[in-house]
């Protein structure tokens, strides 16, 4: 027979990690949620399985003999009666993120030297491939899912945000359109403001530019972010609270060429992609001019003494 050899606590403790023991209160304590995971623990050989499980001992770890509270968290201790929690738990919900993945660049439109050219073209062969991997990272959670016919839903999802943003009455609905970071940024001031906005028509076709994929934590929040190109053109008017014109015309059309990223939540079943960001130069950002309310004038005080003039000045008058 093979002798048996008793591996110390802490020896134990830190190669393997002890699972969690489904008791009386498991189902209260323990998570409700499936999580894959990979375990790296195979027996090569099936004959030594029980010699592997004898080595696991039995003894509280010392990390819980003064730390009741954390035993009972990490489900050590279980099968009490009249267990009360001894922490409070709360609920988080995450439906979006307040960061962006990866600011993409817009091409400026001058000549480049051949060098400069040459650097460029060998960096946007690194990002094709990280589209192309975050791609097939969305695909995984959307089987069906089609970039081609994203750019559609897109532009649609676009022009209905914008146009509950020119109608306060549809403020309610901006949610289903534009992430939580980007309704803040859509409606600061614009209680204060007028809007006016009216979609005519697509100059090109919308193309995405840049495809990201990242984790807020290590469960269950992978989101994905996709830059789109959209060269339209618009009519965008805006008036202060008085009625004055700010910015823009409602007659006058423009070409808009604009970059704006849509997010969506990828591990939450029913997340749909909103607006998330608006990339703007910083070149071309106007400031509106402020509108403030003038200051009061204070009446002036008029003295009732009448001043008589000196005899001097009255006779060199009369000369």
């Amino acid at each position: 027979m093979m002798a048996l050899r008793l591996v110390s606590q802490q020896a134990v403790a830190g190669l393997m990690k002890r699972p969690t023991q489904r008791g009386a209160l498991g189902s209260v304590y323990g998570s409700h949620e499936q999580v894959r995971t990979v375990v790296n623990n195979k027996h090569k050989d099936p004959k030594f399985k029980n010699l592997r499980r004898l080595k696991v001992t039995t003894q509280m770890p010392m990390k819980y003999t003064n730390n009741v509270e954390l035993a009972i968290r990490d489900g050590f201790i279980q099968n009490i009666p009249n267990l009360k929690k001894l922490w409070r738990e709360r609920d988080m919900s995450i439906t979006g993120s307040s960061t962006l993945a990866e600011e993409f660049v817009p091409p400026e439109n001058q000549g480049l030297a051949i060098t400069e050219e040459v650097k460029k073209k060998w960096n946007n062969i690194g990002s094709f491939g990280k589209d192309k991997l975050a791609v097939r990272k969305i695909r995984q959670f959307e089987t069906e899912f089609n970039l081609k016919a994203f750019l559609g839903e897109a532009q649609e999802t676009y022009i209905k945000a914008h146009e509950c943003l020119a109608e306060r009455s549809n403020w309610e609905n901006l949610n289903d359109y534009v992430t939580e970071y980007a309704r803040v940024a859509m409606l600061m001031n614009a209680s204060q403001r007028t809007i006016r906005w009216k979609f005519l028509e697509s100059l090109e076709e919308p193309k995405a530019v840049q495809v990201r994929c990242f984790k807020l934590d290590e469960d269950l929040s992978m989101f994905a972010q996709i830059t789109v190109r959209f060269h339209s053109q618009q009519c965008l008017a805006v008036y202060d609270r008085f009625g004055r014109l700010l910015y823009g015309s409602e007659v006058l059309a423009k070409d808009v060429l604009e970059y704006v990223v849509f997010e969506k939540h990828l591990s939450n079943e029913y997340g749909v992609w909103r607006v998330h960001a608006k990339l703007i130069p910083q070149a071309r950002i106007r400031m509106a001019e402020q509108t403030f309310v003038a200051p009061k004038e204070e009446p002036q005080e008029t003295s009732s003494v009448v001043t008589e003039p000196a005899p001097e000045a009255v006779a060199a008058n009369t000369n």
